[in-house]
């Protein structure tokens, strides 16, 4: 994983916070980061001994050969942690994802869409290990970002790298005289030349990972992704975001922040190019 050297963590005074701080200090050390920032926000309550609380916490389960500084706050989570991750130019925001709970939802949503940097959220129940990565393919660049995230994940955990193409058979095939089942036999065909194509232009060595094609037939991708992370036993799925467009950091077709809506134990990883998005960033101040 290259070019994650500053982490922001958040911590959220929960039982949750534990299994945060080790899953941070297992991606800290495959990333080689050089700094965490953990940081809480308070509604109300900013006493020393609460940041001691913390420090304890950290200092019990954050095992990484790195450094490390707990930050109290003041202010709305998704709000302050934004502001936080853009003062200190972190690489990566690391959220926990509590269970059926909407509000986390939300400042999740809101952290994937706006972040400059990449975002990881983490379930409560997801595994203190990386065997299997799974990637939503859909043949962009944004995807080739992806997959570098997890081949430079497989350098340092030997991990097993999925690609997941999810396809469907387009509204109106009827006009075509083709039957459902013909019409999915031709768009697999299209999508398996798409996909080679997709390889030359991209230089990419095929041997370092598996690819699957997925006949969807609802047309809502999110759910396929996920019942295939389970069914491959993944344990992360990665998804790389298209960077800022129109004033915004568009998703392709939201598909990260369908996944955090599901009852789900497998990690997450937006992976933004942070570049791209400090210059948009930086050209909106000249304005």
């Amino acid at each position: 994983m290259q070019n994650l050297n500053k982490f922001l963590v958040c911590l959220d005074s929960c039982s949750l916070d534990e299994h945060i701080i080790r899953y941070s200090s297992m991606i800290a050390e495959l990333a080689g980061c050089e700094k965490v920032y953990f940081v809480h926000i308070a509604q109300k309550n900013l006493s020393l001994k609460i940041k001691k609380y913390f420090q304890e916490k950290i200092k019990d389960h954050f095992t990484a050969n790195c450094e490390t500084e707990m930050q109290i706050h003041q202010g709305k989570n998704a709000v302050q942690i934004l502001k936080w991750s853009e003062f200190k130019i972190v690489d990566l925001v690391i959220l926990g994802i509590k269970p059926k709970t909407e509000s986390t939802g939300k400042h999740a949503a809101r952290l994937i869409n706006e972040a400059q940097c990449s975002v990881l959220l983490v379930p409560a129940t997801a595994k203190l290990k990386l065997s299997k990565v799974i990637i939503p393919l859909d043949f962009s660049a944004s995807a080739v970002t992806a997959l570098d995230a997890a081949l430079n994940i497989k350098e340092k955990a030997d991990v097993e790298v999925l690609l997941h193409h999810v396809y469907f058979v387009p509204t109106g095939y009827t006009h075509t005289g083709k039957t459902y089942e013909e019409m999915a036999e031709i768009m697999d065909k299209n999508k398996r030349r798409e996909y080679e194509q997709f390889k030359r232009n991209h230089s990419i060595d095929e041997s370092k990972y598996e690819v699957i094609f997925e006949l969807d037939d609802d047309q809502n991708p999110s759910d396929n992704i996920y019942e295939m992370a389970k069914d491959r036993q993944a344990d992360l799925i990665i998804v790389a975001s298209r960077g800022r467009t129109k004033l915004a950091s568009m998703l392709k077709g939201s598909t990260a922040v369908n996944l955090i809506s599901y009852d789900r134990d497998i990690a997450c990883l937006v992976v933004k190019n942070k570049s791209e998005n400090m210059g948009f960033f930086e050209a909106l101040l000249k304005i």
